[in-house]
């Protein structure tokens, strides 16, 4: 599949909005229904989406994470293994950097602590391509922060992502995506199976799942990380730029989202003919497994 290339006279200035109107409101009522109904409200919308079938629990228990991780061949392993240590080892060095204080003033004391929320919600994407990636950044990142409890939420997550959940140190997954996952998340429509209500939700999204946080942010009194628009990347290159690094950032964008920006300046027509060539071959040549 080729890779549809826009000229700056093609994109429309202005057009960036965060929130879409019809995403808010199906978010909401998909939220409404998730609160009054529950599980079995989620599941509607699971089935209806084609993430689980019938009878089929939407909760993935640690035993089921870890027979994943177990599965992949060592390489892909050890791969997960690093970079999940990665994230850990910086996230631990950025979780120490930021103390509990206290100190006399006029009158008496002020001061901070830094606590832990007792349950973190971490959203995955994985409706085009598996990112293990968005897993391991949050919840590994939560993990390290001291959160009690991890839970994940991913639709319809291959083996890799499963282990991905595993080495981050999350306690359970669950295999649904969209707005109702943020809802089940928000709402504690799992509870009993292991997945209780989440004090805050992050991770990244589509405008479905953006404007589900924002819902639940304001209906739900759940924290929330951000409101995250498209993907963007601006890459600034002339002829004596790696071509393969250029065409590498550029695609890492693209595949967020089919509404993602990956935009390149370049101040030679070698150097666009050039990286437009990698950008194409590089793709072609990804593994989208």
């Amino acid at each position: 599949m080729g890779v549809p290339i826009l000229e700056s006279t093609d994109i429309k200035a202005g057009d960036s909005e965060t929130l879409d109107d019809k995403a808010m409101a199906f978010a909401g009522e998909c939220l409404r229904k998730v609160q009054q109904g529950g599980a079995e409200a989620v599941a509607e919308y699971a089935q209806r989406f084609g993430e689980l079938t019938e009878g089929q629990s939407a909760v993935v228990q640690k035993a089921e994470l870890k027979a994943a991780y177990d599965s992949l061949d060592r390489k892909d392993r050890e791969c997960l293994d690093r970079v999940a240590a990665r994230v850990k080892k910086f996230a631990t060095c950025q979780r120490n950097s930021i103390k509990d204080m206290e100190t006399d003033i006029p009158g008496g004391k002020a001061g901070h602590t830094v606590s832990p929320v007792d349950v973190a919600g971490c959203y995955a994407p994985g409706g085009r391509y598996p990112l293990p990636s968005s897993v391991i950044m949050t919840a590994a990142t939560a993990r390290a922060a001291g959160v009690k409890k991890v839970v994940v939420a991913s639709p319809k997550p291959l083996p890799v992502t499963l282990a991905a959940a595993y080495v981050s140190g999350a306690d359970v997954m669950l295999r649904i995506g969209g707005a109702h996952a943020i809802a089940a998340l928000a709402t504690g429509a799992y509870a009993g199976e292991g997945a209780p209500r989440a004090d805050v939700i992050c991770g990244p999204g589509n405008a479905w799942v953006t404007a589900a946080k924002a819902c639940c942010a304001t209906h739900a009194r759940v924290g929330i990380d951000m409101l995250a628009g498209p993907s963007e990347v601006l890459v600034v290159c002339d002829e004596t730029a790696d071509p393969e690094v250029v065409a590498s950032d550029m695609l890492a964008q693209a595949e967020h989202d089919v509404v993602a920006r990956p935009i390149l300046v370049t101040f030679s027509k070698y150097g666009k003919a050039t990286a437009l060539k990698h950008i194409h071959a590089v793709n072609e040549a990804l593994d989208r497994q």
